[in-house]
């Protein structure tokens, strides 16, 4: 299982995950990140559904903004702090979120890409799924079918290895996010 990094703990490289928490479902970023999601979805996942075990984990039609309270997601991160990809599912909470991923981590055997097109005649995607359920999905468009694959490759060796942040980014009214505090984790 891969290791907890807390608030006080340095950076000792490597892939790592973030969770980012939303207090509201008209957040600029969550609203972005649905966006770019039903691009991905809409060429390959046409039928996208909750992940199976995952209480509360929401599919696109219901996760659309609007429900109550806080909604997250989870990010793939680099060493260097470049995003590798970000979680396919919409969360209804940190623990649930940080508990998926986990799962996740356990069966890097189940883990498989496909490759989608996208919405710009050119542009090239991807979407991890575990078991055949939507998992994680890149975090941006490919000019090349060579960079695609990868970058997904690079996302699949990542995620087993990555460790995972025991504190939840937050944003704030803005859209952009607060600083981290011990007191975050609620």
């Amino acid at each position: 299982m891969a290791d907890v990094v807390t608030a006080d703990a340095p950076d000792h490289g490597g892939p790592r995950i973030t969770f980012m928490m939303f207090g509201s479902a008209d957040d600029p970023m969550l609203g972005a990140w649905l966006r770019f999601r039903s691009q991905l979805m809409g060429r390959s996942h046409q039928d996208a559904r909750p992940v199976p075990g995952v209480a509360g984990g929401d599919d696109h039609s219901r996760s659309d903004g609007r429900g109550g309270g806080q909604v997250g997601l989870w990010r793939l991160l680099a060493s260097n702090n470049r995003e590798l990809g970000r979680s396919f599912v919409l969360y209804r909470g940190f623990e649930q979120a940080r508990a998926h991923v986990h799962r996740i981590q356990s069966e890097p055997e189940h883990l498989t890409a496909s490759y989608v097109s996208g919405p710009v005649h050119g542009s090239r995607g991807w979407v991890v799924s575990l078991k055949g359920t939507p998992i994680m999905t890149c975090s941006r468009w490919y000019d090349s079918s060579s960079a695609r694959a990868a970058a997904a490759s690079g996302a699949l060796t990542a995620l087993p290895l990555a460790r995972l942040s025991d504190i939840p980014d937050r944003s704030g009214p803005s859209g952009r996010f607060l600083p981290r505090t011990a007191s975050s984790h609620v």
